[in-house]
């Protein structure tokens, strides 16, 4: 009767997401904060009104400068709090890889406007502003469409993070959409003109790190 018995090693066991270290939660925890007090100092891009935006710039240098710095540091903390939670997820590459390549992007390319709107600020107080108008619109049409498509990679990236997260049972589904929805606004909304839309995604992202850690928090205590 024991042959009928079945072996420690033959039983299997769900799979348990690995712990977080203590960087990587209070990366969690920080990171979208710093995003969103960025997001409401900074003077946002409006590729409708460059004038307008510069003389902004211009009349609130140093808020605008904090602001984007902030955006800046943001980027770097939000993507390596992409890759704790990547980790997270057990044993799923379909969507972590794709998901981790997309997230690395799309914060890439925000730390691309971040940069640029320091580089404004400081192009704001020059005399030559119909240059500089030139200057951007043209770049806004050429090469800024680079930026773009870093941008939309990170939208496609966080929402197969999101996925990945709730099918591997470290998030609910209302956290994942919360995450989801967060993340696109966050990245869509980076250059602006709608400064609104980029302080909700960064509060949304708030919200989403917090439950997940809370989740993870009530899971590691049962």
């Amino acid at each position: 009767m024991d042959m009928l018995k079945p072996s420690a090693s033959s039983i299997v066991t769900p799979e348990r997401a690995p712990d977080l270290r203590r960087t990587e939660i209070v990366l969690l925890a920080t990171a979208p904060v710093v995003l969103a007090l960025g997001r409401l100092v900074l003077v946002p891009f409006d590729d409708q009104e460059w004038n307008r935006m510069l003389g902004d710039m211009a009349a609130n240098h140093s808020r605008n400068a904090i602001g984007w710095s902030l955006t800046l540091i943001a980027a770097a903390l939000l993507t390596a709090a992409g890759l704790a939670l990547v980790r997270l997820v057990p044993d799923r590459p379909r969507l972590t890889v794709p998901a981790l390549v997309g997230v690395a992007l799309g914060w890439a390319g925000t730390a691309a406007v971040a940069s640029g709107g320091l580089v404004m600020g400081d192009m704001a107080d020059s005399p030559e502003r119909e240059a500089m108008v030139a200057v951007l619109t043209n770049f806004n049409e050429g090469n800024g469409n680079t930026i773009f498509f870093l941008v939309l990679a990170g939208v496609v990236g966080n929402i197969l993070l999101a996925v990945a997260l709730a099918r591997g049972g470290v998030a609910s589904r209302g956290t994942a959409v919360l995450l989801g929805i967060g993340a696109v606004l966050s990245l869509v909304g980076a250059p602006g003109p709608f400064k609104p839309f980029a302080v909700t995604g960064a509060i949304l992202l708030i919200g989403a790190h917090l439950l997940i850690l809370r989740s993870l928090s009530q899971r590691g205590t049962q």
